[in-house]
């Protein structure tokens, strides 16, 4: 079993698994069509929503077609407002032929259609990730024309989407986390500071961190009570080299006369995993909402650069990027940085160790950060910002605890009970090193004694 120290990365490691699963589940869910259709002196009004359910949070597509199959040249205009709740994503909106234009929500058209043609006019909408489930709503479109008036409409259900199996759990956080936030950036904005989701998500990983405050400090405490029973360890794991069974159960034995639980460090990583999948899942949302289309200083958005369950790099490869190399360089920034604080982190909560199988680990987990700065290129900056400011202030309550945190740790020793020194991490070398002189000047006497 990887030693405990270890597990936060394999189960940072397992929720990406997990979005990664969702997106795919999310992405392969089948799709039904529907259609409406008006008719009237040649022309035809039609209305095509590729899914006849309107999931919440998701996007969903239209397409109005004019069809004219009169003998004469007709010059209609088309008005569709969008109802509500639906969210118009004006960045959609496209038409085959004609001028098109939007405005309080409102798609119009007008222009001039051949005998035997047609005009497409798309848009896409959302709705809202806190819609009322079971609500019907009714998309009108009507044309007008030199020979009548055209009125067509689409009737969809709004219904929770299925993102997977963790979903119908996690929806409920997502929920809070996006309020949260939405909330958080009102009062912000009302209070007059710039990049107002920006900051909100810093508030909101303050939050966070002191909320869960009481753990950490448990995973700290265990993570220091079981470096001061190191010598201990090495010296069990040297007993019982050839009896792994022996050496377990000596171990756990030694656990518990110290009062020490060796996985105590992953139940603050356990809390945090749904709120790093929710967090993910709520700025989905609120970008799809074009609610964090503002930037963060030099981040041109905090929803990008990857677009809705892209999750590759594709924004920034093949070189040069898609994007430009000003807003890739702009995006690059803050990925090295969480690289860099990763790194950084890990060095300071990572102690030297005499043991060859957990030496051998820590070679290997040096690579955790670079799979940090990978999940940052593929994720919205919005979370990058989160994992940044969450490493900040990890290493600054990790040093609090180092230069503060007075935890010795007990163990059974001989009948009796020695209680160990606590030590900094600038003391774990040298006490390493000491016990190591120590054990080798035992050695040394004891085959001197038998000599004699």
């Amino acid at each position: 079993m990887p030693s405990f120290k270890f597990w936060p990365f394999l189960i940072f490691a397992l929720g990406m698994f997990v979005i990664a699963f969702q997106s795919t589940a999310t992405a392969a869910s089948p799709e039904r069509h529907g259609l409406t259709q008006a008719s009237q002196n040649g022309v035809t009004l039609d209305i095509n929503s590729h899914n006849e359910i309107a999931n919440i949070g998701e996007i969903l597509s239209y397409t109005l077609v004019i069809t004219n199959s009169s003998a004469a040249i007709i010059e209609p205009t088309l008005s569709n407002p969008i109802p509500a709740p639906f969210i118009l994503k004006t960045q959609t909106i496209s038409a085959s032929m004609g001028s098109v234009s939007h405005a309080n929500n409102t798609i119009s058209w007008a222009g001039t259609i051949p005998a035997g043609q047609h005009v497409e006019i798309s848009y896409s909408v959302i709705p809202p990730s806190l819609s009322s489930t079971g609500e019907t709503i009714v998309n009108v479109a009507t044309v007008t024309f030199s020979g009548g008036t055209l009125k067509a409409e689409k009737s969809l259900i709004t219904q929770v989407a299925y993102h997977g199996i963790t979903w119908s759990f996690l929806r409920p956080i997502v929920n809070v986390i996006t309020i949260a936030l939405m909330y958080l950036e009102g009062f912000l904005v009302k209070a007059h500071i710039p990049y107002a989701y920006g900051f909100s998500i810093i508030l909101f990983t303050v939050i966070i961190r002191l909320a869960t405050f009481p753990l950490n400090m448990q995973q700290i405490k265990s993570a220091k009570a079981m470096q001061q029973l190191q010598p201990k360890m090495k010296a069990l794991q040297d007993k019982y080299k050839d009896d792994r069974e022996a050496l377990a159960a000596a171990q756990m034995k030694m656990y518990s006369e110290a009062g020490v639980n060796p996985l105590g460090g992953c139940l603050p990583m356990l809390i945090q995993m749904p709120v790093w999948i929710s967090l993910y899942w709520a700025l989905i949302q609120l970008s799809l909402e074009d609610l964090l289309t503002e930037g963060f200083f030099w981040i041109p958005s905090l929803a990008g650069p990857v677009s809705y369950n892209e999750g590759s790099i594709g924004w920034l490869w093949p070189l040069p990027p898609h994007i430009g190399w000003g807003p890739a360089l702009a995006y690059m920034v803050l990925p090295i940085l969480l690289v860099v604080s990763q790194m950084y982190m890990q060095e300071m909560m990572t102690p030297p160790s005499t043991d060859p199988q957990q030496a051998q680990m820590q070679s290997m987990m040096r690579f955790m950060p670079l799979m940090f700065g990978y999940f940052a290129l593929v994720v919205p900056s919005g979370l990058t910002l989160y994992w940044f400011v969450n490493n900040l202030l990890m290493m600054a309550q990790q040093h609090f605890t180092q230069t503060n945190l007075q935890t010795p740790a007990v163990a059974t020793v001989g009948g009796g009970t020695v209680e160990a020194p606590s030590l900094k991490k600038s003391d774990w070398s040298t006490s390493t090193n000491n016990n190591s002189k120590e054990g080798t000047s035992d050695a040394t006497k004891r085959k001197s004694k038998h000599k004699r």
